[in-house]
């Protein structure tokens, strides 16, 4: 008796599936069985929600208004009055080819780049464009509108040797004429430094010694 309630109670379920099954219209079952399978894959794959409190930290907090005041400081200013410094006034909008050569020649004259202003929307974005620029080589790059102002750049590149102290010397927001002398163009830091030699006896020695290294550096 047992088993023919078994049976019957199968028998009952098999029929029951069927009337499913012809329930179930072709679109309805290919559509359940496409989502069954989707499920089981997407199942299979989900990675494990991330462990935040696993991610490393950084090793100290930047201060924005350290920064803003690093990028407020001229490049010249509050340095002690002991030798004139070399600046390259750049821009992103020059050709590559005229940075790199800039950037090459910097490295051995010790010359600082000086930048405009920012692109892109973040002060990150202009750091990580100037850093993928610099590369390898040893060069300071910052970035200073004023600078721009003080020495009256308005074409780059502008190669500029300044007094230590031009930039607290200022008339209507302009370096001092006689404290800095410039030379504007796309031309070698060499042929930049050999005019100023040739053309301004008051910088003749300075311009001559940035030059020197340069020429050490081809030996």
């Amino acid at each position: 008796m047992r088993n023919l309630a078994s049976r019957a109670l199968l028998s009952s379920v098999f029929c029951l599936l069927i009337q499913q099954a012809y329930a179930e219209t072709d679109m309805e079952r290919s559509n359940r069985i496409l989502k069954e399978v989707t499920e089981r894959v997407v199942n299979q794959y989900r990675a494990p929600a991330p462990r935040l409190d696993n991610l490393p930290q950084p090793a100290a907090k930047v201060n924005p208004a350290d920064m803003a005041k690093q990028f407020s400081q001229s490049p010249i200013a509050n340095q002690p009055p002991v030798a004139p410094e070399l600046m390259v006034f750049v821009s992103f909008s020059m050709p590559r080819e005229s940075l790199m050569r800039i950037i090459e020649q910097s490295e051995r004259t010790g010359a600082r780049l000086i930048f405009r202003g920012f692109t892109g929307d973040k002060l990150t974005d202009m750091s990580k464009r100037i850093a993928d620029l610099l590369g390898s080589h040893r060069v300071e790059a910052v970035v200073h509108p004023p600078a721009f102002t003080q020495f009256k750049v308005n074409q780059v590149p502008a190669l500029v040797i300044s007094q230590s102290d031009a930039g607290n010397q200022l008339d209507n927001g302009c370096a001092q004429a006689e404290r800095y002398v410039k030379v504007t163009g796309d031309v070698s830091q060499d042929y930049a430094l050999d005019y100023i030699e040739r053309t301004s006896p008051k910088w003749s020695t300075v311009a001559a010694t940035f030059n020197s290294k340069l020429q050490r550096s081809r030996n």
